[in-house]
């Protein structure tokens, strides 16, 4: 699955029953899902024309290594080059941070994703990353935001969920984040492939600490037989999309 690579593509899910069941961040349900066996390979692109940079496309596949009763490790490889990672920069502002804000920035990525970088070659950087959430029949979690903390977990969606629902997470910086449900699909509404399907859509803010007013929004769109199928990104009036085709599509 996948989220913040072009802030890492991507994207997606999940931990946590120990707590009482009326609470956000813990989510119980059956952990065998169609999308979460091991070898299950998700796919997630995004177009470079978004960035001015051409009518191509960034592609990644992230497949599943293991599923220990729901708690799901997914890896990937990215290939970029230095024009991506400047285009990138200059779009997200963070070409204008201090360079040991940008260094922090960096070095809070790789914690989160367990990356590791070879830049050996400034035409093909190859970055592998690895993925750790939770997924199960009655939604997903993911440890982004506690840097791979699994007693931490921060809820993405729940798919009983109503529109007004809200999860919340503040991590070890002081920055608090927001997961709002903003549109739950009566009909099958949104495009993925060559089909329509119902979503729940969860928007992400950062309402306070020193994140605040950088990363904008964060939208995730999401179905109960799919998982993660969708990411947006949002700053500064403009939407970039992320891709995402689940194995079992």
């Amino acid at each position: 699955m996948k989220t913040y690579l072009i802030p890492a593509f991507f994207f997606l899910a999940l931990f946590f029953s120990c707590q009482k069941a009326e609470d956000p961040n813990s989510i119980s349900g059956d952990p065998k899902t169609e999308f979460t066996n091991v070898g299950d390979t998700t796919s997630i692109y995004f177009e470079l024309r978004q960035l001015g940079l051409g009518s191509n496309y960034i592609g990644v596949d992230v497949a599943v290594v293991s599923n220990n009763n729901g708690i799901v490790t997914s890896k990937g490889r990215l290939r970029i080059d230095t024009v991506l990672t400047h285009k990138v920069d200059t779009t997200l502002g963070t070409a204008k941070l201090p360079p040991e804000v940008k260094r922090e920035i960096r070095e809070k990525l790789i914690r989160v994703f367990n990356a590791k970088v070879d830049s050996s070659d400034k035409n093909n950087i190859k970055i592998d990353f690895e993925i750790k959430s939770k997924v199960t029949s009655e939604g997903i979690q993911d440890f982004h935001h506690s840097e791979g903390d699994l007693s931490k977990p921060f809820t993405l969606v729940k798919y009983s969920a109503k529109v007004g629902d809200k999860y919340e997470f503040t991590d070890k910086d002081g920055n608090k984040f927001v997961r709002e449900v903003i549109k739950r699909s009566t009909t099958d509404d949104y495009p993925i492939g060559f089909w329509y399907i119902k979503v729940i859509v969860v928007e992400e803010t950062i309402v306070e600490g020193p994140l605040k007013d950088f990363f904008g929004k964060i939208i995730y769109y999401t179905n109960h037989k799919f998982g993660l199928v969708g990411v947006e990104l949002e700053r500064d009036g403009k939407k970039y999309e992320i891709g995402i085709f689940p194995p079992n599509l």
